[in-house]
């Protein structure tokens, strides 16, 4: 959790040094809407402030009296989504906040590596880890992370997550630790709330966009064959 704190407190050390109060700002418009905001950070618009929160992506003035929601285009520059942007930095700066490597099913000629969220005590989830072989065999390395179901205990995720033999079919890098595993998985549940990602299981790219829901490894492979591909400039904003 030291960690995801420090990248976030980074995040609004930007915002701090153009003479307004990122801590503040996010209190007021925590009270406000009621709901937790991680970040803030400064956009391309004078006194317009990008704010995290796990509802996703906001906009405010400086003292939070006026807020926006939606997607923020450049037509300056073809139109570039500049709030998906921010996503994908976010998702990226996020995943790398895990810290020690752990849960990675590793594939030998590895091509692309994503990140699972998903939780354990979803049925319709467990179409996706039997499949985690055939990614691998394909050239795709995973790290699966834990998403809590939104009224689950933390000690039902822990039986799941923590348990020797959790997933033992899979050749995973290294599990979750017996002793100290209480506070990683506060520490990834948190990185998932940090994200707003509530779909188990969703998926983060290697270029850190969300694909939610089940996904076979046939189509993920195109998706990710796609983001190598050519840009359409008419799908830019979209």
């Amino acid at each position: 959790m030291r960690h995801l704190l420090l990248g976030m407190m980074l995040l609004c050390t930007f915002a701090a040094s153009a003479g307004m109060d990122p801590q503040l700002l996010k209190q007021t418009i925590g009270q406000r809407l009621g709901v937790q905001v991680f970040l803030v950070d400064e956009t391309p618009v004078p006194g317009l402030y990008l704010l995290g929160t796990a509802q996703g992506l906001l906009y405010s003035d400086a003292r939070g009296n006026y807020v926006l929601q939606g997607s923020m285009l450049d037509l300056a520059h073809d139109m570039q989504n500049l709030t998906r942007l921010s996503q994908q930095q976010q998702r990226r700066l996020a995943l790398a906040q895990v810290g020690e490597a752990r849960l990675w099913l590793k594939a030998p000629n590895e091509r692309y590596r994503v990140t699972l969220f998903t939780d354990l005590g979803c049925r319709r989830c467990h179409a996706v880890l039997d499949d985690l072989p055939q990614l691998q065999a394909r050239g795709v390395s995973v790290q699966l992370l834990p998403l809590a179901a939104p009224f689950a205990e933390l000690a039902e995720t822990q039986a799941l997550w923590c348990d020797p033999a959790l997933l033992g079919e899979l050749s995973l890098s290294d599990r979750l630790p017996a002793a100290g595993c209480n506070e990683i998985l506060a520490h990834h549940i948190g990185l998932s709330q940090w994200l707003g990602i509530k779909a188990s299981p969703s998926w983060v790219l290697p270029n850190g966009d969300l694909v939610r829901g089940y996904q076979s490894p046939e189509q993920l492979l195109k998706i990710l064959d796609h983001i190598n591909a050519p840009a359409n400039p008419s799908s830019s904003a979209s």
